[in-house]
Order: structure tokens, then C-alpha cells, then sequence
């Protein structure tokens, strides 16, 4: 009996000894999941340009940062001091919760800036430079910012028009006031 059990076992390992890689093999070429989108807090296909107002000095100094989207490279509340020459090329400091840092800015054109290798565009400012509005043109990051002490209800409110002129949503804005 002994003998008859082995030949059985032996020949049912034969006929299922392929087929039991079959899952193996299966899952080998499963396909991953797809990777996780960022989001996009703008309409792509929507319009978008940067301001042509002002000098790049002209926004150099202290802001802060009144709303911004989030995952982006700044949070409300955070400090962003710029130092740029005629041209918009420079440094700036982005001081928030995660410490502060120093990092270049080069020009990218009129109105847009590549700071710590992201697009900056400036969307938006007042006639004074008392707040401006910065954007991706992909989409994901952007946000409103005001010199230290001159928030203006009036400003604000041009300020978040003019993202959604620019195809942003503006419903997604985390603001800390």
C-alpha cells in the first residue's frame, strides 16, 4: 500500500508540478498599481499668464504667505524673502514649520521665476506690491502672499479672482486666519 501511495503522489506531482507555478507566474506579471497623482488645484486647459507688472526688485523684501494649496512648497503663515536682480535672478528664503532655507531663484521670462527648481509664476500683484499672487502653471501649488502687517480685505479678495481667472480652484485654499 505504502509503494501505491508514492507512485500516486509521484504521478499527480508530475501531472501538477507545472501547473502549480501557474499563480506564481500570474502574479509575476501582474501589473503595479499606478502611481499616485499629485493633485491639481487648476483647470490644465484653462488660459494662464504671468503678470508683466513691476521690476523683479520690486519683489524683493519679507512675505507672507496668507493661503496657499496643499502639498505645495509653502503653507500659510510661512516667510518667503526674495533678493533678485533686475533680471529676477537671486536667492530666496523660505522660513515654515519644516526650519528655513536658503535657495537660488533664476529667470524663467517676465513674471516667472525657477526657485529651488519649481516654476514661480507671478500671477498677480497690486499696484504697490503689497500682495501678490504665485502659481504653477501645472496646477499644483500656488498661493497669495502679503508683506508682513499689510493684509487688505479689498486685496485679498482681488487676489483669489485672479486665481480663478488663471483656472484655479480657489474652494481648495487653506488659509490660517
Amino acid at each position: 500500500m505504502m509503494g501505491r501511495n508514492r507512485k500516486t503522489q509521484g504521478s499527480r506531482a508530475t501531472r501538477w508540478g507545472p501547473w502549480a507555478l501557474l499563480p506564481l507566474l500570474a502574479a509575476c506579471g501582474a501589473a503595479a498599481p499606478p502611481p499616485e497623482t499629485a493633485p491639481v488645484f487648476r483647470a490644465t486647459d484653462a488660459p494662464i499668464a504671468s503678470s508683466l507688472r513691476g521690476s523683479p526688485t520690486d519683489l524683493n523684501g519679507d512675505w507672507v504667505v496668507a493661503a496657499a494649496y496643499p502639498g505645495g512648497p509653502l503653507a500659510p503663515n510661512d516667510r518667503v524673502t526674495l533678493q533678485l536682480d533686475a533680471l529676477g535672478a537671486g536667492v530666496a528664503r523660505l522660513s515654515g514649520a519644516g526650519g528655513a532655507r536658503l535657495v537660488p531663484v533664476t529667470s524663467a521670462g517676465r513674471g516667472r521665476m525657477v526657485v529651488a527648481g519649481e516654476p514661480w509664476w507671478l500671477l498677480w500683484t497690486d499696484d504697490d506690491f503689497r500682495t501678490a499672487v504665485i502659481g504653477a502653471p501645472d496646477g499644483a501649488y500656488g498661493w497669495i502672499m502679503d508683506r508682513p502687517g499689510q493684509a487688505g480685505v479689498d486685496r485679498a479678495r482681488a487676489a483669489r479672482e485672479m486665481l480663478d481667472f488663471n483656472g484655479y480652484d480657489t474652494g481648495a485654499l487653506v488659509t490660517n486666519r
